[in-house]
């Protein structure tokens, strides 16, 4: 499940010391996923996002990653001019690592300049026989068609045989669908999307019959109060990371770390912490270790933000308890409910701010941010 920020203000309480996050001397190699690296909505940065910047000694001195990918925008929404991807050339020129590109929607409100100064916005490769696969989500409104679609299954076709582990990045979280158990999970927007989507009928069945460990990275994530920071779930062979900056304290980035027996563990590094590991460790944010029940699959606030009362929606009957959080990790409301679809609360006293509506039944909790105003 999505660890709530009281949990993780206390568990941060534990890692107090400036801990260095820990580097395993039997990785083969390591690789960095930065998403929404424009930084904070509306703000035009001279490159890319100034937090996302300053890890970049850190990034330097572990000298095991050795490449890193951006999951989309890249640039700022309207700011796709050939200025601003000068910047963020030169950004990356001072990292001196390959950094590759996987589009979001702000990167391609200039298509013809991103492709006359970058080429295809999706392809792969074979780095230490693992295969990298981007796709850019954004030429068909979320889903995967034609040529690229083409592309995807030529490329797995003929490599999944001869490579260990295949990562596939993109900017959208394409595994999010209203009705399933990432309905619970908020990305920045749903700009571009023309439902439904071909991920769960057309894309994940391509991945889940294979014998290869199959990790999805998205990156429009933590840009915005509503949107959440950071995400992890994995199944059978597939793992799904999620991860992006822009609005301030859940700032983050990924490296993963690939070991000699082609094992893999995942750093979440803070933006705006001396504790690089502030957010502990990734896989404890596991969605499926309790969000596995087909009856309880999440819930909906409207409005959010809100001033005066927030309508909470199940998306099927709820019995048990709602919580409400401010933003220190207190308690400020209980009640118990049964066989409930939809419940009205007023927040009318409520001061402005972030809380957390945490609702709990039996061993099964599902967490949503609100914003009062």
């Amino acid at each position: 499940m999505m660890k709530t920020f009281r949990h993780i203000l206390f568990f941060a309480m534990l890692f107090s010391v400036n801990l260095l996050i820990a580097q395993n001397k039997s990785n083969l190699y390591s690789f960095f996923i930065a998403g929404h690296t424009s930084g904070k909505p509306g703000v035009n940065n001279i490159g890319l996002h100034p937090a996302f910047k300053d890890k970049f000694g850190y990034v330097k001195s572990r000298e095991e990653i050795k490449m890193g990918f951006l999951l989309g925008d890249i640039v700022v929404q309207g700011g796709a001019t050939a200025q601003d991807w000068d910047e963020v050339d030169a950004d990356i020129d001072s990292l001196g690592l390959p950094v590759y590109f996987a589009v979001g929607n702000h990167d391609m409100e200039n298509r013809p300049l991103f492709e006359s100064r970058y080429g295809s916005t999706y392809y792969s490769f074979v780095y230490q026989n693992d295969l990298f696969i981007v796709l850019d989500p954004n030429i068909d409104g979320w889903s995967i068609k034609g040529e690229q679609l083409e592309f995807l299954e030529n490329v797995v076709d003929s490599s999944y045989q001869n490579v260990d582990n295949i990562f596939v990045l993109f900017h959208q979280l394409l595994w999010w669908t209203s009705d399933n158990i990432y309905a619970n999970i908020e990305p920045n927007s749903f700009a571009g999307i023309v439902l439904p989507t071909n991920f769960w009928t057309v894309i994940e069945p391509i991945f889940h019959q294979l014998p290869n460990r199959v990790i999805m990275c998205a990156g429009d994530m933590g840009a915005t109060s509503w949107s959440d920071n950071f995400m992890y779930d994995n199944y059978d062979n597939i793992s799904f990371v999620g991860t992006g900056m822009g609005d301030g304290d859940g700032d983050n980035f990924i490296v993963l770390n690939i070991a000699d027996d082609k094992s893999i563990s995942y750093d979440l590094v803070c933006l705006n912490d001396t504790v690089l590991n502030c957010f502990g460790d990734l896989t404890e944010y596991r969605i499926s270790n309790s969000i596995n029940d087909n009856n309880f699959k999440g819930i909906f606030l409207y409005p959010n933000p809100a001033t005066k009362q927030v309508t909470v929606t199940f998306l099927t009957d709820f019995s048990g308890n709602i919580y409400i959080f401010d933003i220190t990790g207190h308690m400020i409301f209980e009640k118990q409910l049964k066989n409930i679809k939809s419940q009205v609360f007023n927040i009318s006293n409520f001061p402005k701010g972030l809380y957390l509506i945490e609702a709990v039944s039996g061993n099964h909790q599902i967490t949503r941010k609100l914003r009062v105003e």
